[in-house]
């Protein structure tokens, strides 16, 4: 037994019933990882005759493993055959949480609390062929109704979306009825801020210890707080003083290259001394419960209560804000913009950094942001009206 990759593709030979010995080419797996979960998934089923617990991608790769054998396919293989059994929404979600790409995605808690408000709203048992247009038409006016931000709705209508476009890939639905609607403007939401060196410290000092150093590296680095959060030590080469992110790791999905400056050199040293059962994380939540893996709603709560303590006037600072401080800071230092927006990965979205320079090495990259400076003016927030 055992999975390797060809021509970009992974593939699993194995002896399903001890005898003779195949091999299944593993459409939906992009990682050894997530080939090796289906193959002993496969295995175990095979082996016991339980096929009805296999998630979704697994189950497909054993219809098409009977079918391409010429086997008849068992009871738990058996597509539905009655319209009474079309995939509710808290089926799809279950399927889509399962779903390889979404499984190891940094936003995954994001997911999550998309996932709440589209329940509440058309509930478990929704058929998700019955949810339509004028449906999710709906369900955004009653968003915004409830105060809700139209990037926080779009977010929401994103996770619908991939979340039938899971379902078509796995034929249980045949269309993507959100593609058909328009996000949300977000112009009301546009921000100008720059947060001033005496204020980052502030708000760190105010926050518990855990949460200072996800602070620290945000406004030295640019990098995201999701990013931070699920930062993995094998993504640190702290002797390169280079972090590297993949496509499964930024929101652009894309490659990303960030330079670790000098001063945060100590920071992820005194974060990697910390470990936590079952997690790879470098940085962790540690108060008086004990020391343990980060998610989305922990880090919430830290930078809202920091502001409140320190009587900010409205509009309040928000921790994304550390992003556009780096980013002006970079360009009040001198640094390439080119360089600026490749270290935060914006150039994923159109034209590479490296298709209008040439391949930036490590060194540019670190050359580059030792060479800037973060004392560069006072706080200002200013967002549109």
């Amino acid at each position: 037994m055992g999975v390797v990759k060809r021509n970009g593709s992974f593939f699993v030979y194995f002896r399903p019933f001890r005898k003779e010995k195949i091999g299944l080419k593993l459409d939906f797996c992009d990682s050894k990882r997530d080939a090796e979960h289906v193959e002993t998934l496969l295995v175990r089923a095979c082996r016991t005759g339980e096929y009805g617990i296999l998630d979704p991608v697994t189950k497909e790769v054993a219809i098409r493993m009977f079918e391409n054998r010429g086997w008849q396919l068992p009871p738990g293989l058996c597509p539905p055959q009655t319209p009474e059994n079309d995939v509710t929404l808290w089926e799809a979600v279950e399927i889509f949480l399962k779903y390889p790409e979404i499984r190891r995605r940094s936003c995954k808690d994001r997911y999550k609390m998309c996932i709440t408000h589209l329940v509440e709203f058309f509930g478990k048992s929704r058929p998700m062929k019955s949810i339509r247009v004028p449906d999710i038409r709906r369900y955004q006016l009653e968003r915004t109704d409830a105060k809700a931000s139209p990037s926080t709705v779009n977010w929401e209508k994103g996770t619908l979306s991939k979340i039938f476009q899971a379902l078509c890939e796995l034929e249980y639905v045949e269309i993507n009825p959100v593609r058909q609607v328009k996000n949300l403007s977000q112009k009301s939401e546009e921000r100008r801020v720059y947060l001033s060196y005496q204020d980052v410290i502030r708000i760190s000092d105010a926050t518990p210890v855990w949460f200072r150093s996800m602070i620290i590296v945000s406004y030295y680095s640019g990098l995201r707080r999701g990013e931070i959060m699920n930062l993995s030590r094998k993504q640190v080469h702290l002797a390169d003083r280079m972090i590297y992110l993949g496509p499964k790791d930024t929101k652009e999905f894309g490659w990303k290259r960030v330079p670790i400056r000098q001063e945060l050199v100590p920071v992820f040293e005194e974060a990697l001394k910390v470990t936590a059962i079952k997690s790879d994380q470098v940085f962790l939540l540690k108060d008086k419960s004990g020391t343990r893996s980060l998610n989305l709603e922990a880090t919430k709560n830290p930078w809202g209560r920091a502001i409140q303590s320190l009587a900010f006037q409205k509009p309040w600072p928000r921790f994304h804000d550390l992003r556009h401080t780096w980013r002006a800071n970079a360009r009040r230092s001198g640094m390439d913009p080119a360089l600026a927006e490749s270290i935060l990965g914006h150039w994923q979205r159109g034209r590479n950094v490296n298709e209008r320079y040439g391949y930036v090495s490590d060194e540019e990259l670190l050359r580059a942001v030792d060479s800037m400076t973060f004392d560069n003016g006072q706080t200002n927030i200013l967002i549109a009206k």
